[in-house]
Formats: C-alpha cells, structure tokens, sequence
C-alpha cells in the first residue's frame, strides 16, 4: 500500500467510488467526488497529492479530459491517473500528452492501481523535493544556479574578490558562464548600482573596438559625423566586461594597457584625457600564456589582466551543476512557451548527467529549450530530448559509419513512437507496421524502456 497521502477519486460510479476509497482509505486520506466540477472544486479545497479521474461523465457536466487540464492548471498540481471502461488509443494518447500520469482500463486491478499510486506519490514528493532544492540552491547562491562543489568553491572566490578594485581574469571554455561570473562579482560588489557593460572583443572588426571601448571624437575617422561616447565612460563607477579578450587586436591592446596602468584613456581622435573610473574584468577561452609566446597578446597586459584568476570548469566536470540547472531552464522555458512540465524521467535525467556537454551550459539551455518544445505530456522524456540532436549533423571532420547512423535512426524511430503512444507498446508496435515482439526485441537492443515515456 502506498504510504499516507492525499487521493482524491473522481467517478460517477458511487458503488466504485466506495469500494475503491475503502481498499485506500487504511493507507491514505481519500476524498470523493461524483463529476468533473465536483471534483475541481474537491481538488481546490482538499489539494490531493494524487488523482484517480474518470474520463466520461455523461451529459451536462465537463468530461475527464478537460478536468484533466484543469487540474494541470493548479498551482502545485496533482499526479493524474485516467480511468475509463473502454481503452479507446486515440483518449489515451490525448490524456497522456495533456499531462496524466497513466491510464488504467476498468475494472481497475487493485494491485495494479496499488502500483501506480506508489509510483505517483514518488513523482509528486520528487517534485517537491527539486523545488526545496531550487529553494535551498537560491538561499545559498543568490539565484546563482550552483549545485557542484567546485561551482561553491568558484562563488566563494568571487565572495573574496567583489568587494576589491583589483582586475579579475576569468578563464575557461566556450559556453561556461563566464559572463554570469562577472555579473555575479558585480552584484555582489560596492558598485552594483552603478552600470555593468558588456562587449565581445572577438565580434567587433579591429578597426573599430577602440571607438566602442574608448568612444572618439568628431571627424575622428572616415564615418564619425558625430561624437562618440564609448563603454568606458559609459561603465563610469561601475563594471567593464571585455569577453574573449584574447581574440583582441594588438593595437587595442597597448591602449588599455594604458589605461589600467595610467587610470586614463582618451577618446579616438582626441587629446583630452578621461579618468578611467570603471572596473575592469576579462574573460577569455584561449589559453593567453599561448598567446603571448605567439605574440598575439601584450605580456604586460596579460599580467595587468590576471592579478586574480576565476577558473570556471567545463560542465562535464561540474556534474552537480545539471541537474539544478536543467530544472532552471525547464522553469524558464515553461514559463516561456506556457507549458506545464513538472521534470524529467529518470532515464532522460541520466542522459543528462551522462552527455560530455561539449558546448556546456549553453548548450544544455539549448537542448532543454528543444525537449520542452517536444514535450506533449507532463515529463520531459528520453525522445523529447533526442528531438534536439535529430537534425544535428555529424561532428566537423568526423564521417559517421553505416552502423552507427542506423542505429541513431532506430533509436529516433523507436522512441518517437512510443512518445506518440504514451510508452503503449503494442500501439507502437502496430503504428510502426512491427509485431509486439519485434518492436520489443528492438527496444530491448537500443537498451529503451516503456516506462520512462509513460
């Protein structure tokens, strides 16, 4: 029996009503409620951890289906489990990608309902143990998405630093959050009222940085019909964020190395000199000691630039960051595209915390951007996630084989298919033009199981 609950049964069959609340009633606290409004306000008042809901209620009152939507609405909604007495693929298709939990044919095994209502109560107490973890996490970090201890030990740097004027270098690769870093020293230094700014050196043409670093004057160059006033004025008493410093021209570089050292800059074209009153920080995914062996970065630059270093990561040594931060952009994303997905299955969680993450926390916003796309029931599964690699193609200067294209096609097939069935089996196998035991002998090689698109 599942352990003390919150069950709420709605059925226009009292004598079912009745002897189901009385098999569950030893167990749980169970309501019952006889039509869809009923059962709505029912849900309102008495807020179930778990719903068993009819899916007809005859003439006059509003079907299952739209109960189910509604009860999707609540604020902190139940686990729903669909019954009927007739299973009709095509209802429990629509249930399933409105948002049920599962859909059980009546008469209900009372083991079988025993089951599921276990496994409801766990998916209804895992979800509010992810949002005490969100909780906790936004105690501890300030809203700052962090759950692996080496993320902690990069806040507990950044706690050290902020308060200072030094400059900060902040290193590591593409798509790590090099720039939620700056923005977190500046919201946690004595200039977070005043501007953070922020400007991509590797995307502006060399002919132009200083200008939009330094501003210029009128007539300064081909093109300046009009006074320019740049970042760093602009930044005044607060935060300058130069990303991908290393990709910076040599030119720009002897300007700022100026300015940092002498505290003053001069407009483009013009001899005045401004005091430099902002702060200065840098990230970079180059290696810049590299750099300045090559010759492509200024050494005295380079050490004005690291006085104190952030490292950050990648997200494949940041295990502890996924899955707080796959829950944040699930969130955002719901939010976004007004859907209501309560998580992830297990099994596309552990993708999650398995993938290498070659593009990091952008690429993970990414992929869970597609999979709530995908998404059409209540959980975000392993097809929903596949949907954002479906029209990826083969890595630069990797030619992927005949087998290991094949098998990514079976894969894709195998589980779009039971996304569309709700993890019906037998409905996948018969929509795919496959017997039972051939879809299964499938699933079983692709190591797939029904449940997680349930």
């Amino acid at each position: 029996m599942p352990g003390r609950g919150r069950l709420l049964i709605i059925d226009d069959d009292r004598d079912f009503c009745s002897d189901l609340g009385a098999v569950f009633a030893a167990a749980m606290v169970v309501e019952v409620a006889y039509d869809g409004e009923a059962g709505l306000k029912s849900a309102e008042e008495f807020a179930p951890d778990v719903v068993l809901l009819d899916v007809g209620f005859g003439p006059g009152h509003i079907d299952g289906l739209e109960t189910l939507e509604r009860l999707r609405a609540l604020d902190d909604p139940p686990v729903i489990i669909m019954l009927s007495g007739a299973r009709d693929i095509q209802t429990v298709v629509r249930a399933i990608k409105r948002g049920a939990f599962h859909y059980v044919t009546k008469p209900a095994d009372v083991s079988q309902l025993d089951n599921l209502i276990t496994q409801a109560l766990a998916v209804r107490q895992g979800r509010h143990a992810v949002r005490g973890l969100a909780d906790e996490v936004g105690r501890l970090t300030g809203n700052f998405i962090a759950g692996d201890d080496k993320t902690f030990a990069i806040l507990d740097r950044i706690r050290k630093v902020a308060p200072l004027d030094t400059t900060v270098l902040i290193t590591g690769e593409s798509g790590v959050g090099k720039e939620m870093i700056a923005r977190r020293i500046h919201a946690e230094s004595g200039r977070r009222n005043k501007p953070f700014l922020g400007m991509n050196c590797g995307a502006i043409p060399a002919e132009l940085i200083e200008s939009e670093i330094f501003g210029h004057a009128r007539g300064s160059f081909t093109g300046a019909d009009k006074a320019r006033v740049g970042k760093m004025e602009q930044a005044a008493g607060g935060h300058l964020f130069l990303d991908e410093i290393g990709e910076s021209p040599v030119d720009f570089q002897v300007a700022l190395l100026r300015a940092i050292g002498e505290k003053v800059f001069n407009r483009v074209g013009e001899n005045l000199e401004l005091p430099l009153t902002c702060r200065l920080l840098a990230a970079t995914s180059e290696d810049l000691e590299r750099a300045v062996e090559r010759g492509t970065f200024r050494e005295a630059l380079y050490y004005r630039l690291d006085r104190y270093r952030i490292h950050v990561p990648p997200l494949r040594e940041r295990p502890g960051d996924i899955e707080p931060l796959a829950m944040h952009f699930l969130a955002q994303f719901c939010r976004e595209f007004r859907k209501q997905i309560d998580g992830f299955s297990p099994a596309a969680m552990q993708r999650l915390l398995s993938d290498p993450w070659k593009g990091n926390v952008r690429e993970l916003r990414n992929r869970i951007e597609v999979a709530v796309i995908e998404c059409e029931g209540s959980t975000i599964t392993l097809g929903d996630l596949a949907g954002g690699l479906r029209d990826r193609p083969a890595e630069s200067g990797r030619t992927l084989r005949y087998k290991e294209a094949l098998e990514d096609f079976q894969r894709q097939f195998v589980t779009s298919r039971l996304t569309e069935t709700g993890g019906n089996v037998t409905h996948a196998a018969e929509i795919s033009g496959m017997t039972r035991q051939q879809f299964q002998k499938k699933m079983k090689q692709l190591d797939i199981s029904s449940e997680e698109f349930r």
